[in-house]
């Protein structure tokens, strides 16, 4: 007689094992899902919520100026004391020390400057306040001029992804980096100088004027290095 060929029955401890990975397998793939729709939901709420933009509001209003009959000035009078100056008027030398000190790769990057953001970003996750904010030339332009300073809590996220939309989306696709520059340096506020017509100093040509007695387009290395420091 033949003999019978044990049969084999299958483990149940071996089929307990198959159901958990299939569940753990599942529930990865499902909390996968969650996740990139969360993302997508708050891009869109990003997109959404973005205040509209205006690009009249990146040229910033200059004062009026009142003349004697001989052309000597007489008087200021506005929001602020301001002259709009070019990028052909800016010297190398602020053009450098602005860069240097603001955004390194402001001429290589679109807006955002990815490896920087990302190293901020887990500084200040990891409680380092020194970690800095990854703010580029041209998100501090959004958030001047259309945002705000809100840096706590999710209004600070929403507020720091809507400045990266619009300053990828917005801003570096509209216009040069020689304009943007333009609007950076034009719409700073320096200080109060007390005059009661007008807010105080606005803007790098008046803050020349003021501190040193000077157009931009004149200022040294050393004055140049102190209007980066004062932006």
């Amino acid at each position: 007689m033949k003999k019978m060929k044990p049969i084999k029955v299958k483990s149940e401890k071996g089929k307990g094992r198959r159901i958990v990975k299939s569940t753990i397998l599942s529930a990865i793939l499902i909390g996968g899902i969650a996740i990139v729709s969360l993302i997508l939901i708050f891009a869109l709420y990003i997109i959404i919520s973005s205040p509209d933009f205006d690009k009249e509001k990146l040229y910033s209003k200059e004062a009026t100026v009142l003349y004697y009959k001989d052309g000597t000035e007489l008087a200021r009078f506005g929001r602020e004391n301001r002259v709009l100056v070019s990028y052909e008027d800016f010297p190398q030398v602020l053009i450098d020390a602005i860069v240097a000190t603001e955004d390194s790769r402001f001429f290589q990057h679109s807006g955002l400057d990815l490896a920087r953001f990302l190293k901020a970003s887990a500084g200040q996750l990891a409680g380092n306040d020194k970690a800095g904010g990854a703010s580029t030339l041209t998100m501090q332009v959004i958030k001047k001029t259309y945002t705000s300073s809100e840096a706590h809590g999710l209004a600070g996220i929403v507020r720091k992804f809507t400045d990266i939309y619009m300053s990828v989306f917005k801003l570096e696709s509209n216009y040069t980096k020689e304009e943007i520059l333009e609007f950076y340096v034009n719409s700073m506020w320096f200080a109060n100088d007390g005059n009661l017509n007008y807010t105080g100093i606005a803007g790098v040509e008046q803050a020349c004027q003021h501190y040193f007695g000077k157009s931009v387009s004149d200022i040294s290395l050393a004055e140049a290095s102190i209007i980066a420091g004062m932006f």
